[in-house]
């Protein structure tokens, strides 16, 4: 009975309703080849999507553009939304640009949001060699217009002023060598400090700092002809505190997210990759009542072949390994159908890649059930189709930056 009872009252994260996901974030993660092309490029669209459940897809966009309009001066700009089972975020970045100094740059950065208390500005001074190699330094001020947005709200819960607001500071950085390639973007928050201002009610009085903090990058070497080794890394961690100074009370909580996923890479042809990765990811989040980790192993193997100029096929093999717990007691997994039980999950990968002279790219991913076999794959084939594009927004050619 307790057993049931802790597993009706465990913690879990809202992603953990897919038993698929820690593969299904693989498979949406752009492959290296589109990083490259998409990071190289001045301007250019991309997104991935697929089907996360029956009830929720993964989207992400992403879009950046530089546009010259006066001498020294541009305009850059980028956009990114992500939509991520009960997480969403969208960001418009623009930054008008002073080339100061051969490849060197003065950033404003103006980001606007719907909700006005969610503004963010800032300044970045930038070192750039064409669109391939760059490092680039801000400090931008986040929610800049909070305090002002409120300045009619009646003293009450929705009356929550910073007294401190937070900032934070970017480095972004690309380098690419005969033999290597790095990227690297890093933002380290500060913490900000806040107040519930009504005084009426010294029940809802409360004080609250948060920070956060991430860093993404990879790292990709070649010893060797036809030989890349590598890894791609990310970390973050986001931490909130509130207190109630009345009560001497105080609830926190604090995620750290990161995972190191290393990869090898060789081409015996021109026509032919074998790509094997292997992901380890590890999540944590401690909180007033209980403590949550979750602990993901995901395996990926493919064979790229590149038949003609405007088709690329690939065929693998997935496999991913999920524990989570509570307090280091380890949750049970209910799955359906029975035989998918387990922590265990497999399947096969086709994909297929169109790159056409225009530069427009288009991926289909299609996952093939493997659990059980053959029982559990003709009975449920079917596990989950991811979809990518990418587009090099032509237009700014003739209107854009010079790509020296």
């Amino acid at each position: 009975m307790s057993v049931i009872l802790l597993g009706l009252l465990a913690f879990v994260q809202p992603e953990d309703a897919s038993v698929y996901y820690g593969m299904d974030m693989n498979l949406a993660q752009f492959s290296r080849y589109w990083e490259w092309v998409y990071e190289t490029s001045p301007y250019g669209f991309r997104t991935s999507q697929g089907s996360h459940d029956m009830e929720h897809w993964y989207q992400i966009y992403e879009a950046k553009s530089e546009i010259a309009f006066a001498g020294n001066f541009s305009l850059r700009y980028s956009f990114r939304a992500l939509y991520d089972f009960d997480f969403s975020m969208y960001e418009h970045r623009f930054e008008p640009t002073m080339r100061a100094a051969p490849n060197l740059y003065l950033h404003l950065v103006v980001v606007p949001f719907y909700f006005k208390k969610e503004n963010e500005a800032g300044i970045g001074l930038a070192w750039r060699r064409g669109s391939a190699d760059w490092l680039a330094f801000y400090a931008i001020a986040q929610h800049l217009d909070h305090n002002l947005s409120i300045y009619f709200v009646p003293e009450g819960p929705d009356r929550d002023p910073y007294t401190r607001i937070p900032l934070k500071f970017e480095v972004d950085a690309r380098r690419e060598l005969r033999w290597a390639r790095l990227r690297l973007h890093a933002e380290l928050g500060t913490q900000s400090a806040q107040y519930l201002d009504w005084p009426d009610s010294s029940w809802y009085e409360w004080e609250r700092d948060r920070d956060r903090s991430f860093a993404w990058g990879r790292l990709e070497l070649q010893p060797l002809k036809n030989l890349w080794v590598g890894t791609r890394f990310s970390w973050r961690i986001d931490r909130i505190q509130t207190r109630w100074p009345v009560q001497d009370s105080l609830t926190a909580d604090t995620v750290r997210d990161r995972y190191i996923k290393p990869f090898v890479s060789y081409s015996p042809t021109e026509r032919l990759e074998l790509l094997c990765t292997y992901q380890i990811w590890r999540m944590d989040r401690d909180m007033d009542s209980v403590s949550y980790r979750r602990d993901y192993d995901v395996l990926t193997a493919l064979i790229s072949w590149n038949p003609l100029p405007v088709f690329v096929f690939e065929a693998g093999y997935q496999r991913s390994w999920r524990y989570r717990y509570n307090d280091d007691t380890l949750i049970a997994e209910q799955t359906w159908p029975p035989w998918r039980a387990g922590h265990a999950q497999s399947r096969l990968l086709f994909n297929f890649e169109f790159r056409f002279r225009s530069g427009l790219m288009f991926t289909i991913k299609q996952g093939i059930e493997m659990d059980c076999f053959p029982e559990g794959t003709f009975s449920y084939p079917h596990n989950h189709t991811y979809v990518s594009i990418y587009m090099p927004l032509a237009f700014f050619d003739d209107h854009g930056r010079s790509k020296d």
